[in-house]
Formats: structure tokens, C-alpha cells, sequence
């Protein structure tokens, strides 16, 4: 298919005359290859650049006020005189043009387009023609030359003029035609001779015998366009100028007409802004049709991101079923063989829960419904939360995870940016089997860089360039589901994307790796989250739990579960079957809540409850919604389905202290 581009260049190059189509800064966007021709440029010098490479010093402040007070008025007009207003070419000369500039509107921006034409030839004859006359004029004044002799030599000069001149008296009687004016009229000597103009053109319009009776008078007149029309009736364009001649004694005598036909230009310009036309409007037919499909792929991706976000709640609901059973088989079973078994059963459930966090993040990432929420935050309370969360991961496998106190602020999104280094710590924890994972922090000027180090594996040279890339797992040939997808740097990459901020590695086979992002750091003092009080084993005391979730299998797993840890749990399946137990006189230590309840969400069902126990009892919300990461409510945690046993009652334990 032929580009927007190619179809301006073709239509500028009907035209005969060099054009180019400017901005409003006045930066050239195309030329045709008349004007490459006419400048000595080639297009990839001049496309891009700034008009004014082409006027001379002296005319720049004319040029720029016209081209500015053209964009005040956009309507056709001429930007320069011949004679005065000269443009450079490549090579420095200084050539006398007409310059013709009309408005250009291209999907939904306004562009000038200028016509310029060489009028070398035709200053040059009109110098020449002046110089003539004046010299002609010099001699009658001068000396007393013989008349007739000299006026043959002035109907001579005019015979043969390059131009299309005519003399005539005050009758309008021809008294001496250029043969370039009987070429262009397609007339002979003998018709015009001693004929009356308006014999010889009998449906001259009125307009022109008006100009004539002015000129007679003493005016002098010209157009720039004007028309007639021939008696085949086909219309022609000419530029003309018309001069009272004068006797030695000033009386006006007659007319001298200088006549240029243009149809051609004329034409060339019709069949230009016809295409301008046509372009314009497949630009609009495209940019509708683009559109379309931008809105088209707006509603699959939010359609996808739906089904994806509903898709991973739904099967996170028997997967927190399934794990939970899988708890209480484990501590009732009180055989070692069927303990390792539960344990075993539990890694493809965990697996698959990864996988959904995985397919959700980029679901999320790819609908662009990532909206990063750039802010001023302390780095040690955001690296103090990266720790918490890994360190039993790092623990199991006996390694030590750690990181130096800092008091750095940073300007990003806390919660992506938190995403980012806990893929990076997960990645260190997987690849690497003795010794430390350390993350570290160091300003320098604007930038504050945090690296997550290990003692792993490494990272061959040749794949340092791979390993961002989805699905790629150095180490996992058979891919081990229990090593992860091969996504989480990947996802890491697109979130710093996403960010602006830049991931490096750094990396030696068999010593380790270094995965580094660089961020703005923030100059703005920010304090940290007072740290929270340290717990006892007192604060492990079994409260009376209050168990609400519409999911029957998910309400009695994790109540078998709870019941196994000693803990006195109630059910209800809705807010209002809640309520009525609490009516009936049941007050809950602690409220265990799924977010999404029919007629409500989580966090109104705690709300309601609190109000009615006029307390504020500890809460748990309970979702397989990812996007819900937190609440605004005091001593309430948000835990994602399907949660890890130690980690929900590591939770539980810390809301009931």
C-alpha cells in the first residue's frame, strides 16, 4: 500500500514549480523534486530543516513576520516579491522568485504549502527590457538622433522580446506585438496588425476594457491570475501588466502590456489541491479505521482482563480449599509418610496458584490497567517488607537473607516498585543453594540504585541478554514447575518499563549474580512507619473467630483447619447471617472475611460488624482478587488465596496481640 508520504511527494510533483510543505515552526516536512532541482539539495537535506536555510541574512525578519501573520490568516497569498525578496541555494547564489503560499490541513494539523517559481529568466528579461528603455530613453533625451531610426530599433526589440508585449494607441489599435504574444494567442501578424484589440478579441471581458480606460488615464495595473476564456472555450490563466507610454512631450499615447500565460501552473495547482483533497481524506478514512481497532482492542483487552482476573478468583477458591484440607490431613495423620505426602501435594497447588499470579500480572500489564502512581517514599520500609515476606522462603532452603538499614527516599510507585524486588529476591532465593542473598542500596547524585545479590549459579555471558525474555529458565531444561515459569523477570522488566526506571545484571558463572534498578532518588524528607511492637507468645492466645465466606467448601476447609489449631470458629455465609449470629449474642475475637459477599464486599461486612460490636475487633479479608492489596481500615490484613498456613497464622497471631 502506498504511504501518506508517498502520496503527498506524487502530488507535489504535478506541479512544474518547486513546492514545499512547512510546519508552524516552519520546518520543512516534504519537498517535490522540482524543488530539489531548483535549491541543488537533496530531500534528506532539506526534510526536516528549517525554511529560513534558504533566505539571506538580510530578508529573514521579513520572511518570519509574513510566515507568522500567515498563520493569523490562512488563506492563499503571495510571501514575496520578485525582485526584492531573493532565495539561496545550496551553493550561496541568490535567485529572484515568486513565492505563492496557501494552508494545508493534514489530520487535523495545519501546514503551509509554497509554491516557489525561478523567475531567473523572466527578472533578467525585465531588467534587460527596463534597461532598454531607459537607454533608449537616455539616447532621445541626450542627443537628437534620428526618430524614425530609433524607434525601428525600439519596434525591433520588441518584436523578438522573450515576452508576450504589445504596444498599442488610444484606439487600442496594435502598433507593435512580441512574436512570442501572436505564439501564445495562436494569432499571425497579419490579424493584429493595425486591428483594434477588441476585434481581434471580441468577448474580451469588461473588467479588462475598464483597466484599459483606467491605464489611459494614468494608472498602472496588473494580476497576478486572472482568466479568459478561448473560443474553443477552453479557459486559460495569464499574469499581466499594463503601462501608459508617453510622447517626448508626456502626453499619454497608448498602452504597453506585458502578458504571461500560466494555464499550465494554473493547472498543475488545480490537480495539487485535488490531491491535497483525496489525501486529506484517506488520511481522515484511516485514522477512523485506526481508531476502530484502537477501540476494538480496547474493549478485547479489558474483556480479556475481566475473564482473567474472574478466571484466577475462581480457581484460587478450591485451590484455598484444597490446601487447607491438605493442613488438616497433615496434623491429623500423625504418620511421617502421609505428612511428606500432604507436603507433596501441596507443591503442584502452590505451582498452580503461581501461575495464576503470573497469568494476572500480565494480563494486567498488557491492558495497560498498570497506572503507575508515582509518589515520595522511605526505601528501608519498602525493603523491610521484602525481607519479611522471603525470609522463610530463604530459610527453608538454609540460606540468609539479608539487608543494611537505610534512610534513602525514592520517587516511584511503592507497591510496583516492591513487586520488582521481590521477584528479584525469589529469583536469588531459586538459583542459588548455600550462602547469602544480600539487597543493597547507593546513591549517587540523582539516582539511587538497589541491587539484590546472591551467591547462586550465575548467568553464562551469552545469555545475559535472554534472561528478561518470557519462559526463559537457564537452569530448568525440563520445566520444573517447582522452579518457577520463567516469568518473574520478565514481569520485572515490563513493571521498569512501565516505571522509567533501568534493570541491569550483572553476572559470573558459578559466582553469583547481581539484578540491579535505578531510580530517581527523592529530595523531599519522608519518615518512616514507626516500627511495629514486638510480640509475644501471649499474643498467640486463641480467639473466638468468626469465619463469613459464601464459598461452602472454602468456609468448612478453613474451619476444619482452624479447629485443628484449637480454635473456637463460627460460620456464616453472608453479611446478614453474620449479624444475626452477633445479635444472638456471639462476640467474636476475630473476624475472618471473604471480599467478595453477596449485596457487599469485605471490608463494608467488617465495617457493619464493627459498628454493631462497637469495637474494633481484629480482621483477616480473604480474596482471590489480586488487585485488592490493602485496606483503609485499622488492624485488618489482606491475605490472597490461596494462603500459606504459616503465613496465615503468623497473621492471625500478630492481629491478636
Amino acid at each position: 500500500m502506498t504511504t501518506s508520504k508517498d502520496q503527498l511527494r506524487a502530488a507535489l510533483n504535478v506541479s512544474p514549480d518547486a513546492m514545499f510543505v512547512l510546519d508552524k515552526l516552519g520546518t520543512v516536512v516534504e519537498v517535490n523534486d522540482a524543488a530539489v532541482e531548483l535549491f541543488g539539495y537533496v530531500p534528506d537535506e532539506l526534510i526536516g530543516q528549517p525554511a529560513r536555510i534558504f533566505v539571506p541574512e538580510k530578508t529573514v525578519g521579513y520572511h518570519r513576520q509574513s510566515y507568522q501573520s500567515f498563520f493569523t490568516r490562512p488563506v492563499r497569498q503571495k510571501l514575496t516579491s520578485a525582485m526584492h525578496m531573493p532565495l539561496r541555494t545550496k551553493s550561496g547564489q541568490e535567485l529572484p522568485v515568486e513565492v505563492t503560499i496557501g494552508p494545508l490541513t493534514m489530520a487535523g494539523s495545519l501546514y503551509a504549502v509554497c509554491s516557489v517559481r525561478d523567475i531567473s529568466a523572466h527578472a533578467k528579461r525585465e531588467e534587460q527590457f527596463r534597461a532598454t528603455i531607459d537607454e533608449l530613453d537616455r539616447r532621445l533625451r541626450a542627443s537628437e538622433l534620428d526618430f524614425r531610426r530609433t524607434n525601428e530599433h525600439f519596434k525591433l526589440f520588441l518584436k523578438h522580446a522573450p515576452a508576450a508585449i504589445a504596444l498599442v494607441d488610444r484606439q487600442m489599435r496594435y502598433l507593435i506585438v512580441s512574436d512570442r504574444l501572436l505564439e501564445d494567442f495562436g494569432l499571425k501578424e497579419s490579424d493584429v496588425h493595425g486591428m483594434s484589440m477588441y476585434d481581434v478579441f471580441p468577448d474580451m471581458p469588461e473588467r479588462w476594457k475598464d483597466a484599459h480606460r483606467r491605464c489611459l488615464a494614468g494608472e498602472t495595473l496588473g494580476a497576478d491570475e486572472d482568466a479568459f476564456v478561448r473560443a474553443n472555450g477552453s479557459t486559460e490563466w495569464l499574469t499581466w501588466e499594463m503601462h501608459p507610454w508617453r510622447t517626448t512631450d508626456g502626453r499619454i499615447a497608448g498602452i504597453f502590456l506585458v502578458s504571461e500565460l500560466i494555464t499550465a501552473r494554473k493547472n498543475a495547482e488545480t490537480a495539487l489541491k485535488k490531491s491535497y483533497l483525496e489525501l486529506e481524506q484517506r488520511v481522515a478514512e484511516r485514522t477512523a479505521e485506526l481508531e476502530r481497532l484502537k477501540n476494538d482492542a480496547t474493549r478485547a483487552n479489558t474483556q480479556k482482563s475481566w475473564f482473567v482476573a474472574a478466571a484466577s478468583h475462581d480457581l484460587r477458591q478450591p485451590l484455598q480449599a484444597s490446601l487447607a484440607y491438605l493442613s488438616v490431613l497433615s496434623r491429623k495423620a500423625g504418620r511421617e509418610d502421609l505428612e511428606e505426602l500432604c507436603e507433596k501435594s501441596r507443591q503442584p497447588l502452590k505451582a498452580m496458584s503461581d501461575i495464576l499470579d503470573v497469568l494476572l500480572d500480565i494480563s494486567d500489564l498488557e491492558s495497560g490497567h498498570v497506572k503507575p502512581q508515582m509518589q515520595d517514599f522511605s526505601l528501608g520500609d519498602l525493603l523491610q517488607r521484602v525481607i519479611a515476606n522471603a525470609q522463610h522462603q530463604a530459610q527453608e532452603k538454609g540460606l540468609r537473607l539479608s539487608c543494611l538499614p537505610t534512610e534513602l527516599t525514592v520517587h516511584s510507585d511503592p507497591r510496583l516498585l516492591e513487586r520488582v524486588v521481590s521477584n528479584f529476591v525469589t529469583n536469588a532465593i531459586r538459583y542459588t543453594d548455600k550462602g547469602l542473598i544480600g539487597i543493597y542500596c547507593e546513591a549517587s547524585g540523582s539516582k539511587v540504585c538497589i541491587s539484590v545479590t546472591d551467591t547462586g549459579i550465575g548467568i553464562p555471558a551469552d545469555a545475559l541478554g535472554v534472561i528478561f525474555e518470557d519462559h526463559v529458565q537457564l537452569a530448568n531444561p525440563a520445566r520444573d514447575r517447582r522452579k518457577g515459569l520463567g516469568l518473574g523477570l520478565s514481569i520485572a522488566k515490563r513493571i521498569a518499563d512501565a516505571l522509567g526506571h533501568r534493570i541491569s545484571v550483572q553476572s559470573e558463572l558459578g559466582s553469583g549474580s547481581s539484578f540491579s534498578i535505578e531510580l530517581p532518588q527523592s529530595s523531599v524528607a519522608v519518615a518512616r512507619a514507626p516500627a511495629a511492637p514486638e510480640k509475644t507468645a501471649a499474643a498467640a492466645e486463641h480467639p473466638v473467630v468468626l469465619l463469613i465466606d459464601d464459598d461452602q467448601d472454602v468456609a468448612e476447609a478453613m474451619q476444619m483447619l482452624l479447629q485443628s489449631y484449637d480454635f473456637e470458629t463460627y460460620m456464616a455465609s453472608s453479611r446478614d447471617a453474620a449479624l444475626a449470629m452477633l445479635e444472638s449474642g456471639l462476640v467474636p475475637g476475630l473476624v475472618l472475611c471473604d471480599y467478595r459477599m453477596p449485596g457487599a464486599n469485605g471490608i463494608d461486612v467488617i465495617r457493619q460488624l464493627r459498628q454493631t460490636l462497637e469495637t474494633e475487633v481484629p480482621a483477616v479479608i480473604m480474596t482471590g482478587d489480586m488487585g485488592l492489596t490493602s485496606c483503609d481500615l485499622k488492624r485488618c490484613a489482606v491475605l490472597h488465596k490461596p494462603v500459606d498456613v504459616d503465613k496465615f497464622f503468623a497473621v492471625i497471631g500478630t492481629l491478636a496481640a
